[in-house]
């Protein structure tokens, strides 16, 4: 091969055999011109196999280096090449790839932020197909988180963007929806819920046909009609899809107050707790968690809302009862008035309430029928905060208010903080007022939690004085015995000794003789450790003076 070379080729052949006896570790030899090979070890031929590791295609990555950047003394520069070659190409065929990291939910979020394209032509600006206009009210969010970060709760500024964003997506499918906002989120153990609060023109679930009046699987749907026209939607995260949560039922409501566990993240989760709750699944109790939740801490000014009865013949036609704004609320503007929002009196609910309403007795009459043939609907009632007023001046208040700042209170926001649903707040300035929610869906009522004892739960005796207590029962007899029917008077119980024998003692009597027993004996030992420890002392002096003498 180097004969056949011309003279400019002849020192790239001497090159190419001065590498190959270097990469070869010297096993090879040149003898009158001809390239020799020794019998090589077994792993060094493994490593000249032509294979993408082998050392055939090192040198052809070498010569292509020496070919292209042409070099002045490849062979005096020979190991500084290989090793740049070396370090460009170096991989670990024993090393474990890179783990994936799922990246949908960074993918979904950024999805918030695309535009949607135009129906207008670019270039003739002429509209191919009408858009469709958003007649759902999503409220201002970002106004809404500054006034939250008065009161020191905010998801941040990127989140809540993001909470937006996603939101008016929703109300973008839901077209069919009256208003739209943003709840608050609920933490859980292994995953949080923002929630969303749609508001419906009617319950999208009625009563089935065929059932008595009384029946379960009426009343259950037909009292909780202003609850179900209020939809909620949950989602994990900014940018995720968003879950509708099952209606709400009357049993479930009156069983959710008495039930205290934390959230998984998890909608089907089944659901276990004790008092039992009446639902299945994660899902139908964060529904009826969130009614408790509004039932009691979404406040408004007193006077903001007014009561609107059922009517019929309105237009259009307004079959249950509502509420609406009065129009005849002034915002604060004295600092004497604002001073009076600190107050909870000065605040009202206006959230469907959770009270357990008495259902009227339904008897059949003569032909039959049920009377009263249905239930009233319930009320929607603008309830004042009589309740939570007496609570403060017993000195147990359940809200807590405050102005935002110590200088010009005048323009200052006013925020009432929840103590029984620690995490929920309600915010106003002006003429605006915000209601959020941000905790673990618990009630703080400064009780201790101890379950109700049934016959599957027995407390055993765990002291003799509950196993041989002996209970006597109380007699009474006339003052007068001519009047048995008059007045009566205790007569005195002769109680027998506690136990069969004397000398027994119960549980607590023999652990302090025990004690003192105990005592004692460290006492003796103590004593006798003295005796000893003088007892040497004193013959040392002692021999300490004969040896002196």
């Amino acid at each position: 091969a180097c004969q056949r070379l011309n003279d400019e080729g002849r020192e790239l052949c001497d090159f190419v055999a001065a590498c190959w006896c270097h990469t070869a570790n010297c096993h090879t030899r040149i003898q009158e011109g001809k390239m020799t090979t020794v019998n090589l070890p077994p792993d060094v031929k493994a490593y000249l196999a032509p294979n993408n590791v082998s050392i055939y295609d090192h040198l052809a990555q070498v010569l292509a280096t020496v070919k292209v950047e042409g070099s002045a003394d490849p062979k005096a520069n020979f190991n500084k090449i290989s090793r740049e070659v070396l370090e460009s190409t170096m991989s670990w065929r024993d090393e474990e790839p890179a783990a994936k990291v799922d990246t949908t939910a960074q993918q979904e979020s950024r999805d918030l932020f695309k535009v949607v394209k135009s129906a207008a032509d670019p270039v003739s600006a002429i509209v191919m197909q009408t858009e469709r206009e958003l007649d759902t009210y999503v409220p201002d969010m970002m106004g809404e988180a500054a006034l939250l970060n008065w009161s020191g709760v905010s998801l941040g500024e990127s989140e809540v963007c993001k909470v937006m964003l996603s939101i008016r997506k929703l109300a973008t499918v839901h077209p069919e929806f009256k208003s739209v906002r943003f709840f608050g989120k609920m933490l859980g153990r292994n995953g949080d819920y923002l929630i969303c609060e749609c508001e419906m023109t009617g319950p999208d679930e009625l009563a089935p046909t065929g059932l008595p009046p009384n029946h379960a699987g009426r009343r259950n749907i037909e009292k909780v009609i202003h609850h179900n026209k209020l939809k909620y939607y949950v989602c994990s995260y900014p940018g995720a899809a968003w879950t509708a949560l099952p209606n709400v039922r009357w049993d479930q409501l009156q069983s959710v107050s008495s039930v205290r566990k934390l959230l998984t993240g998890n909608l089907k989760a089944p659901f276990a707790s004790y008092p039992p709750f009446a639902g299945n699944t994660e899902a139908e109790y964060l529904r009826a968690r969130i009614a408790l939740i509004a039932a009691n801490t979404l406040l408004s000014p007193a006077g903001y809302f007014k009561e609107v009865p059922a009517d019929m013949d309105a237009l259009p036609p307004q079959p249950d009862h509502a509420i609406a704004f009065s129009g005849d609320w002034v915002p604060p503007e004295a600092p004497v008035d604002l001073e009076a929002l600190l107050k909870i009196e000065a605040w009202a609910k206006h959230y469907p309430s959770v009270d357990i309403f008495d259902d009227p007795e339904m008897v059949k009459d003569e032909e039959g029928k049920w009377d009263p043939p249905n239930f009233e609907p319930e009320p929607y009632p603008v309830r004042d905060c009589a309740a939570e007023g007496e609570a403060s001046a017993n000195a147990k208040p359940l809200w807590i208010g405050r102005v935002c700042a110590k200088q010009n209170k005048a323009h200052a926001p006013v925020v009432m903080r929840s103590v029984k649903f620690p995490g929920a707040v309600v915010v106003a300035l002006g003429p605006r007022f915000v209601c959020f929610y941000h905790g673990w869906g618990d009630v703080h009522d400064n009780n201790i939690i101890t379950p109700m004892l049934t016959t599957e739960l027995v407390c055993p005796a765990v002291c003799a004085d509950v196993k041989y207590r002996v209970f006597v029962p109380l007699v009474y007899e006339p003052e007068n015995p001519d009047e048995p029917d008059g007045a009566q008077k205790l007569i005195p119980p002769v109680v027998p000794p506690a136990y069969p024998k004397e000398d027994w003692k119960t549980y607590n009597d023999e652990q302090t003789d025990l004690r003192d027993q105990m005592y004692l004996e460290q006492e003796e030992l103590n004593r006798k450790e003295k005796e000893e420890e003088e007892a040497i002392r004193k013959a040392k002096e002692e021999e300490a003076v004969n040896t002196d003498d």
